[in-house]
């Protein structure tokens, strides 16, 4: 298994194509806060083991309400 991917997604605002660089053993099933590099909205990424050892990257709008309550 490698440590270090770099995964492609996209955008859920925008749809543009942005890179994730992964670290398997540091942000496996961590949260980890992105900004978009054409419209620089903030999203949430999620690194997960997928099937037959794909990575499965969960993407979702970054509610900063959310983080303080």
């Amino acid at each position: 298994m490698k440590t270090n991917d770099k995964l492609e997604y996209l955008c859920p605002y925008c749809g543009a194509v942005n890179e994730f660089a992964l670290n398997m053993i540091r942000d496996m099933y961590q949260e980890q806060i992105e900004k978009c590099d054409c419209c620089d909205k903030p999203l949430m990424l999620t690194a997960a083991d997928g099937v037959e050892g794909a990575i499965n990257l969960v993407i979702d709008e970054y509610e900063y309400d959310a983080q303080v309550k």
